[in-house]
């Protein structure tokens, strides 16, 4: 200890001291060193790695609520009011929003050959409306030169079904027959007669409204 505080060599005391500072500056000087070195390592840790998030509980229950809910397997469930809100029901064609017209394939008939006829609505108003159409609202009937009936559609007539249809502006729906030439009568009895050749007037109603009847003619 003695050896310390009081240096013995053939040098002068004031050169072990200054060695020994010397000494000491160095020994400081890497220990500062290192601790600078060991700071600058773990500043560079710290700012590799990203700050912890904070959890915000109210956006937590927000992103949870905003969360769709659908069937168990996936599917998409609608509203069970959805397609009665987007199928209302179209007012009915009355009066002059209606035009009813009688055609046939032909007006005149050779041996074998029998004629088929159209009844056919159309909507002439500048909306859309609705048609109730089919057997049971359509009527076709045949009369001689006379004006006696020879032939009604009803009469044996084994269908009166009939449906609605949506009709837009100058749309329209048709219903047709095909005529035997064979007599009819109430009932629809059988063995009636074929009509003799010659011309035939034929009417056709839809819900009682009569369309310009056509004439035909039977030859053969």
């Amino acid at each position: 200890m003695s050896s310390v505080l009081h240096p013995v060599g053939p040098e002068r005391r004031g050169v072990y001291w200054r060695r020994r500072l010397l000494a000491v500056l160095v020994l400081l000087a890497v220990v500062l060193l290192a601790v600078l070195g060991v700071r600058a390592l773990t500043s560079e840790r710290a700012a590799g790695e990203p700050a912890a998030q904070q959890i915000d509980p109210s956006q937590v229950a927000s992103t949870l609520t905003a969360q769709p809910t659908g069937s168990p397997t996936g599917s998409p469930t609608g509203s069970p009011t959805a397609t009665a809100t987007t199928s209302a029901a179209v007012a009915p064609c009355e009066g002059a929003a209606l035009s009813v017209l009688l055609t046939s394939d032909a007006t005149t008939y050779g041996p074998g050959r029998t004629p088929k006829f159209a009844l056919t609505v159309q909507n002439v108003s500048p909306v859309t409306c609705s048609v109730e159409v089919g057997s049971g609202m359509r009527t076709f009937v045949a009369t001689d030169a006379s004006g006696a009936q020879v032939w009604s559609s009803e009469d044996c007539q084994s269908s009166t079904s009939s449906q609605v249809y949506e009709v837009e502006p100058q749309s329209s729906r048709s219903m047709t027959t095909t005529w035997s030439r064979q007599r009819s009568a109430a009932g629809c009895p059988d063995g009636q007669e074929m009509v003799p050749d010659g011309t035939y007037t034929v009417t056709g109603t839809w819900n009682g409204v009569a369309a310009a009847p056509v004439t035909v003619s039977f030859s053969g």
